[in-house]
């Protein structure tokens, strides 16, 4: 039931932030702003889960709570706004060739890291689950540990990737574009 209404949440902050318009489409790398606002998110959602590790091993198990709660809800916003900025570059897709440039490389490394953020989003949600059900304590918080640094690594990748993204958009790399052999 939790794992639905934060999916259905993200879903609504996806539609909200998009405004329902669909995206124009280009030929080239673009940078959606959505993307930098979900960097803004995962940043602070690392921040947040860090706490959370650190309020655990200090025995402070309400702080602790919460900060798993903000964490989880900061990871449906990400989700959601990641949906648009994904929805995004993916339309800049030309749908009548099959992409081979930097803008199709960049789809297919940012939904990569998607799927995986979406794992990490549910491990958050369920070592949050196991926090309301007093399974951590200054002894056993070896799950919120890792899951603090699995969120980290991925906020790494993140960051990698955007730097991908820029670097192909600073050179100007043009999506490249092999034709379709049907409409040959």
């Amino acid at each position: 039931v939790v794992i639905t209404l934060l999916t259905v949440a993200a879903a609504i902050v996806a539609v909200a932030v998009n405004g329902g318009k669909p995206p124009h489409q280009v030929d080239h790398v673009t940078m959606p702003a959505a993307f930098w606002i979900s960097t803004v998110l995962l940043v602070f959602g690392s921040l947040t889960l860090q706490r959370a590790s650190w309020l655990v091993r200090v025995q402070q198990l309400e702080p602790f709570r919460r900060s798993l709660v903000l964490a989880m809800s900061v990871g449906t916003l990400f989700v959601g706004v990641q949906t648009v900025g994904l929805w995004r570059i993916a339309n800049n897709q030309n749908p009548e060739v099959a992409q081979t440039g930097a803008n199709a490389f960049v789809v297919m490394v940012a939904a990569l890291h998607g799927v995986h953020f979406v794992v990490a989003w549910l491990f958050v949600v369920w070592v949050t689950v196991n926090a309301f059900a007093d399974r951590y304590d200054h002894e056993n918080f070896w799950s919120v540990l890792f899951c603090a640094w699995f969120w980290h690594v991925l906020g790494i990748v993140w960051l990698l990737i955007l730097t991908l993204f820029a670097a192909g958009a600073l050179v100007g790399i043009e999506s490249g574009a092999i034709p379709d052999p049907q409409s040959l």
